[in-house]
């Protein structure tokens, strides 16, 4: 992320679990440490987390490993919770610096090695990103960058010890993830129906959900309800419930007869993430709690929608309504 973006990308990406990264000293790293700590806390001010910053190669070169370990001390102390990242640009190095250079960069405390900016002589290889994780042996992570354009590669650098990627092929890779990725381990991941909806008497007032699983022939009902609340409450409970019940990641069918919980997870929801929970009205979107519960919910499986016409006969929804009054008629009952 170019610094002169990370205001933006805090601006849009604030209510999401996606951090902001941006550079420092890049592409070359020739900048004075005055300058590389004031970037740098222009950068944290304006929303970075995290920051890459690209080491003095002319130090390095010249055997002053000293005033390296100094500048990452340096912006270390002076930006506490802010995940640094030490981009060595190994394509310019022989294999007894990156050695010595990891070394001086994992006592001075950085957090990643990185292999490269991208802009060098070549980019990240599995032989560096081992290298650098034997050389780290836990105390640093290692981030590959530079000519990752494939899952298949990116694949590999993960399988190679790499905890994070630098690439700017992000969207192709994981479109490619989906596509093939999930196709591997197809056979290891369950299948699960799920029938979901919500009643409320008064609207507001006391309410029910209840929601149906289905694994092959096995069969759980899961169901609850609120003094006072509303159906739409009710509707966005019964399918948060039902996968907060589920054990590891699925593959997952969800059936409801609420327009407005399928329109709002496949439609509505990316929409208000971008736009921090408001309506293009501006007013702050309702049930807000429940949709991000929901939304962080789904990205653990493989979600699919159906709606269906309510009291139409469908024979599981109609359990569902009836479990839900049920479930509402109690919680009424019982003051």
């Amino acid at each position: 992320m170019p610094p002169s973006f990370v205001f933006l990308a805090q601006a849009l990406l604030k209510d999401s679990p996606v951090k902001v990264s941006t550079v420092i000293g890049f592409p070359l790293g020739y900048q004075t440490t005055a300058v590389k700590v004031y970037e740098a806390r222009q950068a944290v001010a304006a929303g970075a987390q995290e920051l890459d910053i690209v080491i003095n190669l002319a130090w390095l070169k010249e055997g002053r490993l000293e005033l390296i370990a100094a500048e990452m001390k340096e912006i270390l102390s002076i930006l506490p919770g802010v995940t640094i990242k030490a981009i060595m640009e190994c394509g310019l190095l022989e294999e007894d610096e990156k050695r010595t250079l990891a070394s001086v960069l994992v006592d001075a405390g950085v957090h990643f090695l990185k292999t490269s900016t991208g802009f060098g002589p070549k980019g990240a290889t599995l032989e560096d990103v081992r290298l650098l994780v034997s050389l780290a042996a836990g105390r640093a992570m290692v981030k590959a960058a530079g000519g990752i354009r494939t899952w298949a590669q990116a694949r590999a650098f993960l399988e190679a010890g790499a905890a994070r990627l630098g690439t700017s092929s992000g969207v192709q890779i994981m479109r490619e993830f989906y596509r093939q990725g999930t196709e591997e381990t197809q056979e290891d991941v369950a299948e699960v129906e799920i029938f979901v909806d919500g009643a409320c008497l008064g609207n507001p007032g006391p309410g029910g959900f209840a929601a149906i699983l289905r694994f092959g022939d096995r069969e759980e009902i899961i169901r609850g309800g609120e003094r006072h609340t509303t159906n739409n409450r009710m509707e966005l409970k019964a399918a948060i419930a039902a996968l907060k019940a589920l054990k590891a990641p699925s593959r997952v069918k969800i059936t409801t007869d609420s327009r407005y919980l399928m329109d709002g997870i496949t439609k509505w929801l990316p929409r208000w993430q971008r736009n921090g929970f408001r309506t293009a009205a501006g007013k702050p979107v309702k049930n807000r709690d429940l949709w991000e519960e929901l939304g962080a919910l789904v990205r653990k499986h493989q979600v699919s929608w159906q709606w269906v016409e309510g009291h139409a006969g469908h024979p599981e929804n109609e359990r569902c309504d009836l479990l839900a009054r049920q479930e509402a008629q109690r919680i009424k009952e019982a003051g």
